[in-house]
């Protein structure tokens, strides 16, 4: 069933969503979610049934990126709606520097691991390409890099 439908599921939704990667994680939660509902391996009409879970996935994917507050790179002060007071900015210049500390602190290809995540946006597959590493030991650097961060900043 996964050699029949997944392929025609994967490039769909890569044309909907842009990225490769999503694309197969989305079309593996859709035969995991299958395979987990009464009687889902053995469900009439498959290909309906999976771009119902497929199309539902899709909603709770855009209702938890609405829900997510925008992300502001701590580089810039992108245009605040309302100005910043000098303690605020003060707070604000401290938990930068604090931040920076935190990344300098981790080790130097967990380092780079997440500056080519996080900072230059690059996905999981091209940055294990780069350093000749696997997509799980990116995950888990940039997994790693963040848990320490976040020690470092008291979080």
């Amino acid at each position: 069933m996964y050699r029949v439908h997944a392929g025609r599921l994967r490039r769909r939704l890569r044309s909907q969503i842009g990225s490769s990667d999503e694309a197969k994680d989305l079309v593996q939660e859709a035969f995991t979610r299958m395979l987990g509902a009464p009687g889902g391996a053995e469900v009439r009409n498959p290909a309906a049934f999976l771009n119902r879970i497929v199309r539902n996935l899709l909603i709770d994917r855009k209702r938890r990126a609405s829900a997510r507050p925008p992300h502001l790179p701590l580089e810039s002060e992108a245009d605040a709606a309302v100005a910043p007071g000098q303690s605020e900015a003060l707070e604000y210049e401290e938990m930068k520097a604090r931040y920076r500390a935190a990344v300098e602190t981790l080790p130097p290809r967990m380092r780079q691991v997440f500056i080519f995540h996080r900072i230059d946006g690059l996905g999981y597959r091209e940055i294990a390409a780069r350093l000749d590493i696997s997509i799980r030991t990116v995950e888990w650097h940039v997994a790693e890099a963040i848990v320490r961060i976040a020690k470092g900043l008291d979080v």
